[in-house]
């Protein structure tokens, strides 16, 4: 426009209006000539993760190369550990930029009501089911009860066979655990749920049962999943050497679920957070993690553009 008034003579106030800019822009342009343009994507943002935060997020995840757990799991772990506090679609991001996406990574977006109503405490809903495992060439039985609210394991067996005792002595376990629970037990139509010996002992120990209906898998849902997660990230990944080196090694894996493992459907937070009743205290820490991270991360690229 200034090339154009100094040919034509026109006021710049006029070619100005004509092309629709205001005198207020129109001046601020004119102040800002000769200063480097600080709006576009190459000069760095406040709110732009640091190199360091950027590094250590892709070390991290580097070092999780079996990608089991995704990156939104991979973001709250690295929160809870103190290694960055970055957020999951940042982190998705920077593991795109650094092709690190697992393109065969599975979706837990999924959320769509299956099954029974959603228990809103611990031990409001039981699940059991039986599931098989081999050891050796040779099929054990693996026996266990969730809690339905955090998905926690309250106890599990391995036995050699699938006699229904074995079951009863389960639930008497969990119920001497928890004397004050009267859950209701959800299970499938399998003889050892069925049977007028489990039913008794049910009544005597002032719990409650439901079956799953036929044909409908996701009643048990919660449970399925977890047999689902101990295969993959377990039983298909050790070495045992007997039946008992496998009740051991599955003992250990079984504690690190409740107790260290996120859970992507409890808000990326362990079992026993939920149990145990610290979900609003866990979240309330990483989102002040989170707000201090950025205090510092725009301190940060300040002292960046004053240097």
């Amino acid at each position: 426009m200034q090339k154009i008034h100094e040919k034509t003579e026109i006021k710049v106030s006029v070619l100005a209006a004509f092309a629709g800019v205001s005198k207020s822009t129109w001046h601020e342009w004119k102040s800002r000539k000769g200063i480097e343009t600080r709006h576009n994507h190459e000069t760095p943002k406040l709110n732009w993760y640091t190199p360091e935060e950027r590094m250590a997020v892709v070390k991290y995840v580097l070092t999780h190369k079996n990608f089991l757990y995704g990156y939104r799991y991979l973001a709250w772990q690295m929160i809870d550990d103190n290694v960055a506090f970055v957020r999951p679609a940042s982190v998705y991001n920077i593991m795109k930029e650094y092709d690190l996406v697992h393109k065969w990574a599975k979706n837990e977006g999924e959320a769509k009501k299956k099954g029974f109503d959603q228990p809103s405490v611990p031990n409001e809903q039981w699940h059991t089911d039986i599931s098989y495992i081999k050891v050796l060439g040779v099929f054990y039985y693996f026996i266990s009860i969730m809690d339905g609210y955090s998905r926690k394991i309250l106890d599990w067996t391995l036995c050699e066979n699938m006699e229904g005792i074995n079951i009863e002595l389960l639930v008497a376990r969990v119920k001497e655990k928890y004397p004050e629970a009267r859950a209701r037990i959800i299970h499938d139509n399998g003889k050892q749920f069925i049977s007028k010996d489990f039913k008794s002992l049910i009544s005597l120990l002032e719990l409650y049962e439901t079956s799953a209906r036929i044909c409908h898998p996701q009643s048990n849902g919660k449970l399925e999943r977890f047999h689902s997660t101990l295969k993959t990230e377990h039983v298909r990944q050790t070495a045992y050497l007997g039946y008992e080196d496998a009740k051991e090694k599955m003992a250990q894996w079984i504690d690190f679920y409740n107790n260290e493992r996120l859970h992507g459907a409890l808000l990326y937070l362990t079992p026993e957070d939920y149990f145990a009743g610290r979900k609003e205290a866990r979240l309330a820490e990483r989102r002040e993690k989170l707000h201090t991270a950025d205090i510092n991360r725009k301190a940060y690229w300040l002292h960046q553009q004053q240097a």
